[in-house]
């Protein structure tokens, strides 16, 4: 039997777009544990070794990966989370390449392949490059690029980053396949999907009122209440537990209220009211993809709107008072729906430009 050379050839080009995206997550991995570092009380060997402090501790799904790793293979902390940054990566790629499909961004495989790839330039710039900083000086004399010290501050890197960003796309995926076919085995996966991501880092919770936008216009009230208040009753079940067991991993930089969650504010608004610092975070915001979905809001289909209006405005206002907003990485949940919606818009876009 003569093989088909059009299968073949699928085969062979499926298999080269898994090696690039292999070898270009080995490069990003490589140059996070290189040019980035982990808080130094949430180094790798205390999160392996459930000591690090709140509430970095408790987003204990990937630390928690890691140590059984270790029970079975005495391997060194930094190829450990390596190589479960290297999965993440490629998990990442795998449900980009899916959730193009489903909301048909394009109808070309070579394409569709290519632009899966493309999510990880976007998420590079969010979780690597480091963020450019002015000091002003005003020394009499100085020409106009000389009025500070420049450069570039290496930022944290936590292992339960991009995991996030892969969780908020399959989130997305399992809630547009149950509005699409409702049924109680769609929807028991679903929760189960949201438990474990709740284990991984708890901005899930932004994820609800995605949810809630999302499925307003096709379920039925009384069905999205039900599904709504068992993601918030999932919520609590995993998140109280963890806070209770690593309560005593005192914060020393808490200071929000009881919890051991930090507040920026005041440092985020000092940041923002700094006229250059102004001209070179938006680029590197989201990785530039809010500038797109911005510019092109009207060309995006709806239930994209509504994941954005839902996940993404509240994670940056929260972000905005626990987070430092030099730190991108807090929002990196949002990026690969800014991504998405994004190339949606462009697609919308240069349709709308070919029609007569």
């Amino acid at each position: 039997m003569i093989s088909n050379p059009k299968s073949r050839t699928g085969l062979v080009e499926r298999g080269l777009w898994w090696l690039a995206a292999t070898l270009i997550a080995l490069l990003l991995s490589g140059l996070q544990l290189t040019i980035t570092a982990p808080y130094r009380l949430t180094s790798f060997e205390r999160m392996a070794h459930f000591a690090a402090v709140e509430p970095f501790q408790h987003r204990v799904l990937v630390p928690a990966i890691a140590a059984a790793i270790q029970r079975i293979a005495p391997l060194g902390d930094r190829l450990v989370f390596g190589s479960l940054e290297v999965l993440s990566w490629l998990l990442l790629v795998a449900l980009a390449y899916r959730v193009l499909g489903v909301f048909r961004i394009t109808t070309s495989e070579t394409l569709r392949r290519a632009l899966a790839l493309s999510l990880m330039i976007p998420l590079a710039i969010v979780v690597l490059m480091p963020d450019l900083w002015l000091t002003p000086t005003f020394q009499p004399g100085a020409g106009p690029l000389e009025l500070g010290d420049w450069g570039a501050r290496t930022l944290f890197y936590y292992p339960y980053d991009l995991p996030a960003a892969a969780f908020t796309l399959a989130m997305l995926l399992g809630l547009i396949s149950w509005a699409n076919q409702p049924s109680v085995w769609r929807l028991l996966g679903l929760g189960a999907l949201f438990a474990i991501a709740t284990v991984n880092r708890e901005t899930t919770l932004f994820l609800i009122p995605m949810a809630a936008l999302i499925l307003a216009p096709s379920v039925p009230v009384a069905r999205l209440g039900l599904a709504l208040g068992a993601l918030l009753a999932l919520y609590v079940a995993v998140q109280w537990p963890l806070h209770w067991l690593f309560a005593d991993h005192v914060n020393p930089h808490a200071g929000l209220g009881s919890t051991d969650y930090e507040i920026h504010i005041y440092e985020n608004l000092r940041l923002l009211s700094q006229p250059f610092y102004l001209l070179t975070a938006p680029v590197r915001f989201m990785g530039g993809c809010w500038l797109v979905v911005l510019l092109w809001w009207g060309y995006i289909e709806r239930r994209l709107q509504a994941a954005v209006l839902g996940l993404v405005v509240p994670l940056v206002l929260a972000g905005l008072v626990i987070g430092r907003i030099a730190e991108h990485r807090i929002f990196i949940e949002a990026v690969p729906l800014l991504w998405l919606a994004g190339l949606q818009a462009m697609r919308g876009r240069i349709e709308a430009e070919r029609q007569p």
